[in-house]
């Protein structure tokens, strides 16, 4: 699939100031970006009991229509994206790293042809890898973009932790 490119929403200007992206890539239903985002965030390790809580909000999630957004890269945040998908739930998958083209998973042609998913990205097509960078920027686009955070973990001393108190969003967690 080819991306497109994608107008900034505003309240990344306002969220971001001079850090916003120049441009956003994307494949699927740009329309999600109009509604409110439900940012999802967490770190790579969590404790089973934290996924299984996480997991048991998906169906009430999906059943109101909210459209979740994350990168969905920690197994907790897979998880909630395979959850939402078996729920017909609306999803934006926020890439760390370019796209050139955009191969979907099989899970993932459904919901992108029917309108169900999007999947952007900050970075130019040669950003071919995530790294720890890119991942940090990828979390702080889905920050910027979300209406209502959710972190169901953070570890200690994570990055994610750092990012969360650099944006004062400790109370979040």
């Amino acid at each position: 699939m080819k991306p497109a490119p994608v107008f900034l929403p505003a309240i990344l200007r306002d969220r971001l100031g001079a850090d916003a992206p120049e441009q956003l890539a994307s494949v699927g239903n740009v329309a999600l970006l109009d509604e409110p985002l439900l940012g999802l965030i967490s770190s790579r390790e969590c404790p089973g009991h934290v996924l299984l809580e996480t997991l048991d909000l998906v169906p009430e999630w999906a059943k109101a229509g909210r459209v979740i957004i994350s990168g969905f890269h920690s197994p907790l945040e897979q998880q909630v994206l395979r959850s939402a998908q078996r729920r017909d739930g609306r999803v934006v998958k926020v890439l760390a790293r370019g796209m050139t083209d955009y191969r979907p998973t099989p899970e993932e042609r459904e919901p992108l042809t029917s309108g169900r998913m999007l999947v952007v990205t900050a970075f130019a097509p040669i950003v071919t890898h995530t790294t720890r960078e890119t991942a940090l920027a990828r979390n702080r686009l889905v920050l910027a973009l979300a209406t209502e955070i959710i972190v169901p973990h953070v570890a200690a001393d994570s990055p994610l932790a750092a990012l969360l108190r650099e944006r004062k969003l400790s109370d979040a967690v």
